[in-house]
């Protein structure tokens, strides 16, 4: 395997080749695609909410739960 590193800008979908590699239209290629830039979107993590329960009728066996 043979590795190149080029700079270029895609466009359309599509990622150039710099004209010293013209040999290389037609190989199937390997391609690893970094950004140099540095303002990517900030990582967000996702928040639980709280919820509300209505327990009022509900009746615990702790014998029961246990018997599981």
């Amino acid at each position: 395997m043979q590795a190149v590193e080029f700079k270029s800008t895609a466009h359309d979908n599509v990622v150039d080749l710099p004209p010293e590699l013209r040999t290389w239209n037609g190989r199937q290629v390997r391609v690893i695609l970094l950004s140099d830039e540095e303002n990517e979107r900030p990582v967000t993590h996702q928040t639980f909410t709280a919820i509300s329960l209505k327990t009022l009728d509900f009746r615990f066996d702790r014998e029961e739960a246990n018997a599981r």
